[in-house]
């Protein structure tokens, strides 16, 4: 497992890529790349992946809630700077709980202030929730995209990627359609 940070953006300033690329560098090697913008609807991103697994040792100690509080302040801040313009956030981590081989995504794509801020606050809560969603997952997963649902202002499994199949998480299992 390499201990490297990738922080991929657009769109965003020479200050916030700092703060966020300083901040991963207190505990990671960073790799930092701007990108050009993907999706017209979206005036900012930013991609940020973690080279730890999703569990209470990334938020206590190899990363810190003093970290994590300041990338989250900046992902913050860049959504309000962008006002009614729609920016995008994925959040990766190389794995949860104890589990070192499938990857988990939080993506955070919503148009409301109230809303992105509210996906983005709940993430550090689901350390223990995440190991119990996924205790059944699909053979040959090797990322779990989790949805947030602004309707129910909760995060759930969504989708399961393996290297020739999505598998959709509905009713609480997992299907190929």
């Amino acid at each position: 497992m390499s201990d490297t940070a990738t922080f991929y953006h657009y769109g965003i300033s020479p200050w916030e890529i700092e703060v966020i690329y300083n901040t991963l560098n207190r505990s990671f090697e960073v790799e930092e790349n701007q990108l050009p913008p993907d999706d017209p609807q979206y005036v900012s991103m930013v991609e940020i992946g973690f080279p730890v697994r999703f569990n209470e040792t990334f938020f206590q100690q190899e990363f810190t809630m003093d970290s994590w509080f300041k990338i989250k302040g900046v992902i913050k801040d860049v959504k309000k700077r962008r006002g009614r313009k729609s920016i995008k956030a994925f959040i990766r981590f190389a794995g949860f709980g104890s589990n070192e081989k499938i990857g988990i995504v939080f993506p955070l794509q919503s148009k409301g202030d109230r809303q992105f801020e509210m996906g983005i606050e709940k993430i550090e809560y689901l350390v223990d929730i995440v190991p119990v969603q996924l205790q059944l997952i699909p053979p040959g997963a090797e990322e779990i995209w989790y949805l947030y649902d602004e309707a129910s202002s909760k995060w759930s499994p969504s989708v399961a990627k393996t290297s020739s199949i999505n598998y959709l998480f509905k009713n609480n299992e997992w299907k190929t359609k």
